[in-house]
């Protein structure tokens, strides 16, 4: 498979091991030799060498070039990394799904003899802000932070969890959400459902993009009036799946299941659904994704996809680790399949 990590950290890492054996014992090539020996450009050199000096392992001298700061040196390791849960995330480290990912991955890190330190704003990031220096980062990306992301990959190691990023050189770990969606859609259908309704989460990246995409695949494949008004634009909040209930239930033809982008918008739509005195699952089925802790202990038991949390730890982690040391990835994005547990929120739709 090709190898996507960025040149100029094939470079560091590439210079770092030439130091270690010995081959650079003092003054680098110039910049342009190199360049011509990697077939990059000079640049791209220059970025490897600018980091290496940042690290300490090179300094420049003005007018002689520049040389190895220690023949014994190796990489600065503060056995740190970080995790970035952006501000813009209701709840923060407080919301139901991202609280599992942040145990999952805490727990992951210090087995692999690391610490796991969480950062709300990603200018902390930045090595050249953060006092508490970290070796890199787990980070959930949306698009809104793409162009600090370019800025930040510069500095060090970072993996994206929830979406991938526009330069598919950053590595990523995602969830199969279209597919996951269309295991859940057609369950659906296989109960008999006709009309479904569909609470969507922020459409603004691609995780509920293709969890919306995965419902309409599965009507288009049934044959299902693809109506419009029975999808709701929610922001994955109880609040939201309340709302969200309270307008499917207005239609003049309301569905008789409901899928939700998330669990917390399925148990608000649980809410208002039995507050209006209907019966779930034998008036109006409905189904979550995430498969938080508390999904199985609400009544009824919420029948939900299962996201691989302990999965996503492990392979973000060890992806991670893996730059960290220097080396090159197997695979630089992975997708990860979701399972759709079955519980007692759905039921064959009513006659």
């Amino acid at each position: 498979m090709e190898n996507r990590t960025p040149k100029y950290i094939c470079i560091k890492n590439e210079i770092v091991k030439r130091i270690k054996m010995g081959k650079i014992e003092d003054k680098l090539p110039g910049e342009r030799v190199l360049a011509k020996e990697f077939e990059v450009s000079y640049m791209t050199v220059r970025k490897a060498i600018k980091g290496l000096v940042e690290e300490g392992i090179l300094y420049k001298d003005a007018t002689k070039g520049t040389f190895v700061s220690n023949r014994k040196i190796s990489p600065k390791i503060t056995k740190n990394i970080g995790f970035l849960l952006d501000e813009s995330i209701k709840d923060g480290i407080s919301s139901p799904y991202y609280s599992l990912i942040f145990k999952a991955l805490d727990k992951e890190v210090k087995d692999t003899g690391y610490n796991l330190t969480l950062f709300s704003d990603l200018d902390d990031l930045n090595p050249l802000n953060n006092q508490k220096k970290i070796d890199g980062a787990i980070i959930c990306f949306f698009p809104r932070i793409e162009e600090k992301i370019e800025d930040i990959k510069e500095l060090i190691p970072i993996v994206l969890l929830d979406n991938i990023s526009s330069d598919i050189a950053i590595p990523s770990v995602t969830i199969d959400n279209f597919n996951s969606s269309r295991k859940s859609a057609n369950y659906l259908c296989s109960l008999g459902h006709k009309r479904i309704g569909f609470i969507s989460g922020l459409l603004n990246s691609a995780v509920c993009r293709d969890r919306l995409l995965g419902y309409t695949s599965v009507l288009d494949q049934h044959d299902l009036d693809k109506d419009k008004s029975l999808i709701y634009r929610g922001d994955y909040s109880y609040e939201s799946g309340e709302s969200g209930a309270e307008y499917l239930l207005s239609l003049s033809k309301p569905p008789t299941a409901i899928m939700c982008a998330n669990d917390s918008m399925a148990i608000g739509a649980m809410k208002i659904v039995q507050a209006n005195g209907l019966a779930v699952p034998n008036d109006i089925s409905i189904i979550g994704f995430d498969d938080i802790e508390v999904a199985s202990r609400v009544y009824p038991a919420l029948t939900t996809v299962a996201a691989p949390i302990k999965m996503i730890a492990q392979k973000s982690v060890e992806m991670l680790v893996s730059i960290i040391k220097g080396n090159n990835l197997d695979y630089q994005h992975k997708i990860l399949p979701a399972k759709l547990i079955i519980r007692d929120s759905c039921g064959k739709a009513p006659k």
